[in-house]
Protein backbone atom coordinates (compact mmCIF):
# COMPACT_ATOMS: atom_id res chain seq x y z
CA UNK A 1 0.00 0.00 0.00
CA UNK A 2 1.40 3.42 -1.02
CA UNK A 3 1.90 6.44 1.18
CA UNK A 4 -0.98 8.70 2.04
CA UNK A 5 -1.11 11.69 -0.34
CA UNK A 6 -1.63 15.13 1.20
CA UNK A 7 -1.84 18.70 -0.05
CA UNK A 8 0.38 21.38 1.44
CA UNK A 9 -1.35 24.77 1.39
CA UNK A 10 0.36 27.99 2.50
CA UNK A 11 -2.20 30.44 3.89
CA UNK A 12 -1.88 34.07 5.08
CA UNK A 13 -0.66 34.51 8.66
CA UNK A 14 -3.96 35.82 10.01
CA UNK A 15 -5.81 32.82 8.56
CA UNK A 16 -3.25 30.35 9.92
CA UNK A 17 -3.64 31.82 13.43
CA UNK A 18 -7.44 31.56 13.14
CA UNK A 19 -7.29 27.91 12.12
CA UNK A 20 -4.68 27.01 14.74
CA UNK A 21 -6.88 28.51 17.44
CA UNK A 22 -9.89 26.56 16.15
CA UNK A 23 -7.86 23.31 16.21
CA UNK A 24 -6.81 23.92 19.81
CA UNK A 25 -10.43 24.51 20.82
CA UNK A 26 -11.60 21.25 19.19
CA UNK A 27 -8.96 18.90 20.69
CA UNK A 28 -11.50 17.49 23.13
CA UNK A 29 -14.05 16.80 20.35
CA UNK A 30 -14.25 13.66 18.24
CA UNK A 31 -14.25 15.47 14.90
CA UNK A 32 -12.11 18.43 13.94
CA UNK A 33 -13.50 21.74 12.71
CA UNK A 34 -14.58 22.27 9.12
CA UNK A 35 -12.75 25.27 7.72
CA UNK A 36 -14.19 25.47 4.24
CA UNK A 37 -14.45 23.84 0.84
CA UNK A 38 -12.36 23.72 -2.34
CA UNK A 39 -14.15 24.71 -5.52
CA UNK A 40 -13.10 24.04 -9.09
CA UNK A 41 -13.68 27.02 -11.36
CA UNK A 42 -13.87 26.68 -15.12
CA UNK A 43 -11.28 28.62 -17.06
CA UNK A 44 -10.98 29.89 -20.60
CA UNK A 45 -10.75 27.40 -23.43
CA UNK A 46 -7.37 25.67 -23.53
CA UNK A 47 -6.49 26.55 -19.93
CA UNK A 48 -6.75 24.23 -16.92
CA UNK A 49 -9.46 24.98 -14.36
CA UNK A 50 -8.48 26.91 -11.26
CA UNK A 51 -9.13 26.05 -7.63
CA UNK A 52 -10.58 28.25 -4.94
CA UNK A 53 -10.86 27.97 -1.20
CA UNK A 54 -14.08 29.22 0.33
CA UNK A 55 -14.25 29.52 4.11
CA UNK A 56 -17.33 28.07 5.72
CA UNK A 57 -17.08 30.05 8.94
CA UNK A 58 -14.87 32.98 9.93
CA UNK A 59 -15.99 32.99 13.55
CA UNK A 60 -17.19 36.58 13.25
CA UNK A 61 -13.70 37.83 12.35
CA UNK A 62 -13.26 40.37 9.57
CA UNK A 63 -11.20 38.15 7.28
CA UNK A 64 -11.64 37.43 3.56
CA UNK A 65 -13.80 34.44 2.62
CA UNK A 66 -12.49 33.59 -0.88
CA UNK A 67 -8.91 32.58 -1.79
CA UNK A 68 -7.35 31.56 -5.06
CA UNK A 69 -5.17 28.43 -4.77
CA UNK A 70 -2.05 29.03 -6.84
CA UNK A 71 -0.26 25.83 -7.76
CA UNK A 72 3.42 25.70 -6.76
CA UNK A 73 3.94 21.94 -7.00
CA UNK A 74 7.35 22.07 -8.71
CA UNK A 75 10.28 20.55 -6.84
CA UNK A 76 8.35 18.61 -4.19
CA UNK A 77 10.03 15.26 -4.77
CA UNK A 78 10.62 13.61 -1.40
CA UNK A 79 8.64 16.29 0.47
CA UNK A 80 6.59 14.93 3.40
CA UNK A 81 4.21 16.50 5.90
CA UNK A 82 4.38 15.82 9.62
CA UNK A 83 2.03 16.57 12.49
CA UNK A 84 3.25 17.40 15.97
CA UNK A 85 2.02 14.78 18.43
CA UNK A 86 2.15 14.83 22.21
CA UNK A 87 5.52 13.07 22.32
CA UNK A 88 6.95 13.32 18.81
CA UNK A 89 6.24 14.40 15.25
CA UNK A 90 4.16 11.84 13.35
CA UNK A 91 4.28 11.35 9.59
CA UNK A 92 1.12 12.60 7.93
CA UNK A 93 1.91 11.64 4.34
CA UNK A 94 3.74 12.47 1.13
CA UNK A 95 3.04 15.91 -0.38
CA UNK A 96 1.45 15.51 -3.80
CA UNK A 97 0.29 19.11 -4.30
CA UNK A 98 1.63 22.38 -2.96
CA UNK A 99 -0.58 25.47 -3.10
CA UNK A 100 -0.37 29.15 -2.12
CA UNK A 101 -3.67 30.62 -0.90
CA UNK A 102 -3.98 34.18 -2.23
CA UNK A 103 -6.81 36.52 -1.31
CA UNK A 104 -9.34 36.76 -4.16
CA UNK A 105 -10.29 40.36 -4.89
CA UNK A 106 -12.70 39.86 -7.79
CA UNK A 107 -16.42 39.74 -7.19
CA UNK A 108 -17.14 37.78 -10.35
CA UNK A 109 -15.40 34.51 -11.16
CA UNK A 110 -13.34 34.37 -14.32
CA UNK A 111 -13.76 38.05 -15.26
CA UNK A 112 -11.44 40.99 -15.31
CA UNK A 113 -14.21 43.56 -15.05
CA UNK A 114 -16.26 44.63 -12.09
CA UNK A 115 -13.30 44.28 -9.72
CA UNK A 116 -14.46 44.76 -6.15
CA UNK A 117 -12.53 44.21 -2.95
CA UNK A 118 -14.00 41.72 -0.51
CA UNK A 119 -15.70 43.67 2.29
CA UNK A 120 -13.92 41.68 5.00
CA UNK A 121 -10.55 42.18 3.34
CA UNK A 122 -11.25 45.91 3.04
CA UNK A 123 -12.00 46.06 6.77
CA UNK A 124 -8.79 44.12 7.52
CA UNK A 125 -6.59 46.46 5.45
CA UNK A 126 -8.23 49.52 7.03
CA UNK A 127 -7.50 48.10 10.48
CA UNK A 128 -3.84 47.51 9.55
CA UNK A 129 -3.56 51.04 8.16
CA UNK A 130 -4.99 52.53 11.36
CA UNK A 131 -2.61 50.51 13.53
CA UNK A 132 0.37 51.60 11.41
CA UNK A 133 -0.60 55.27 11.79
CA UNK A 134 -1.12 55.12 15.55
CA UNK A 135 1.43 57.22 17.40
CA UNK A 136 3.25 55.22 20.03
CA UNK A 137 5.76 57.91 20.99
CA UNK A 138 5.18 60.18 23.97
CA UNK A 139 6.64 63.59 24.82
CA UNK A 140 7.92 64.40 28.29
CA UNK A 141 9.41 67.59 29.69
CA UNK A 142 12.84 67.12 31.28
CA UNK A 143 15.14 69.44 33.19
CA UNK A 144 18.88 70.01 32.84
CA UNK A 145 19.75 67.40 35.50
CA UNK A 146 17.83 64.70 33.61
CA UNK A 147 19.85 65.51 30.48
CA UNK A 148 23.13 65.30 32.39
CA UNK A 149 22.12 61.96 33.90
CA UNK A 150 21.21 60.59 30.48
CA UNK A 151 24.53 61.72 29.02
CA UNK A 152 26.45 60.15 31.91
CA UNK A 153 24.58 56.86 31.54
CA UNK A 154 25.28 56.86 27.80
CA UNK A 155 29.01 57.30 28.45
CA UNK A 156 28.96 54.44 30.95
CA UNK A 157 27.42 52.17 28.33
CA UNK A 158 30.10 53.00 25.76
CA UNK A 159 32.59 50.16 25.13
CA UNK A 160 36.12 50.58 26.45
CA UNK A 161 37.53 50.83 22.92
CA UNK A 162 35.28 53.80 22.15
CA UNK A 163 36.23 55.58 25.38
CA UNK A 164 39.92 55.06 24.56
CA UNK A 165 39.43 56.48 21.07
CA UNK A 166 37.62 59.52 22.48
CA UNK A 167 40.45 60.06 24.96
CA UNK A 168 43.12 59.82 22.24
CA UNK A 169 41.24 62.28 20.05
CA UNK A 170 40.98 64.72 22.95
CA UNK A 171 44.71 64.43 23.66
CA UNK A 172 45.58 64.94 19.99
CA UNK A 173 43.30 67.98 19.84
CA UNK A 174 44.97 69.45 22.93
CA UNK A 175 48.42 68.81 21.45
CA UNK A 176 47.45 70.64 18.27
CA UNK A 177 46.15 73.55 20.33
CA UNK A 178 49.44 73.74 22.28
CA UNK A 179 51.52 73.56 19.12
CA UNK A 180 53.43 76.74 18.20
CA UNK A 181 54.20 77.00 14.53
CA UNK A 182 57.84 77.79 13.81
CA UNK A 183 59.10 79.60 10.74
CA UNK A 184 61.54 77.88 8.36
CA UNK A 185 64.70 79.25 9.96
CA UNK A 186 63.62 78.36 13.49
CA UNK A 187 62.64 74.84 12.46
CA UNK A 188 65.89 74.34 10.54
CA UNK A 189 67.98 75.36 13.59
CA UNK A 190 65.98 73.02 15.79
CA UNK A 191 66.49 70.12 13.39
CA UNK A 192 70.25 70.73 13.29
CA UNK A 193 70.29 70.61 17.10
CA UNK A 194 68.43 67.29 17.05
CA UNK A 195 70.88 65.79 14.53
CA UNK A 196 73.76 66.88 16.78
CA UNK A 197 72.16 64.89 19.56
CA UNK A 198 71.53 61.79 17.40
CA UNK A 199 72.67 61.04 13.82
CA UNK A 200 69.41 59.53 12.50
CA UNK A 201 65.77 60.16 13.25
CA UNK A 202 62.37 58.71 12.40
CA UNK A 203 59.74 61.13 11.17
CA UNK A 204 57.41 60.39 14.10
CA UNK A 205 60.19 61.18 16.55
CA UNK A 206 60.97 64.47 14.78
CA UNK A 207 57.32 65.43 14.94
CA UNK A 208 57.22 64.65 18.66
CA UNK A 209 60.40 66.68 19.37
CA UNK A 210 59.53 69.69 17.24
CA UNK A 211 55.72 69.61 17.58
CA UNK A 212 55.50 70.61 13.95
CA UNK A 213 53.59 69.07 11.05
CA UNK A 214 55.14 66.41 8.81
CA UNK A 215 54.78 68.72 5.81
CA UNK A 216 56.81 71.48 7.45
CA UNK A 217 59.53 69.06 8.58
CA UNK A 218 59.79 67.37 5.17
CA UNK A 219 60.19 70.73 3.46
CA UNK A 220 63.31 71.45 5.54
CA UNK A 221 64.67 67.89 5.34
CA UNK A 222 64.64 68.01 1.53
CA UNK A 223 67.49 70.54 1.73
CA UNK A 224 69.56 69.26 4.66
CA UNK A 225 68.95 65.50 5.01
CA UNK A 226 68.54 62.21 3.17
CA UNK A 227 66.41 59.20 4.00
CA UNK A 228 68.12 55.84 4.37
CA UNK A 229 66.76 53.12 2.09
CA UNK A 230 68.69 50.16 3.51
CA UNK A 231 70.46 48.92 6.59
CA UNK A 232 69.37 49.04 10.24
CA UNK A 233 68.42 52.74 9.91
CA UNK A 234 66.15 52.14 6.92
CA UNK A 235 63.44 54.80 6.67
CA UNK A 236 65.22 57.18 9.05
CA UNK A 237 66.62 60.59 8.15
CA UNK A 238 70.23 61.72 8.58
CA UNK A 239 72.08 64.88 7.58
CA UNK A 240 73.68 65.20 4.17
CA UNK A 241 77.45 64.71 4.21
CA UNK A 242 78.15 68.43 3.72
CA UNK A 243 76.25 69.26 6.91
CA UNK A 244 77.82 66.58 9.11
CA UNK A 245 80.44 67.72 11.65
CA UNK A 246 83.42 65.41 12.02
CA UNK A 247 85.48 65.43 15.17
CA UNK A 248 89.28 65.84 14.57
CA UNK A 249 91.34 63.47 16.75
CA UNK A 250 93.73 65.16 19.14
CA UNK A 251 97.49 64.79 18.36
Amino acid sequence: MGERQVWLVKVPTFLGKRWRSACDESKSKEAGPEFGSIQQVSASEGEPPSLRLKLSDTGGDNIPVLYNLKNSTADIAGLHAFIQGSQQADLLGAVSQRMDAEILHESQAGTTTGVQLDASYRALTQQRHQQANERTRTAQQVDAQDILNAQRNARLREPASMRSAIKRNAEAKKARADQIKLDSEQLERLLFQLFERKPSWKMNDLRAETRQSSESIKKILENIAVQNTRGPSRGEFELKSEYKTSATPAL
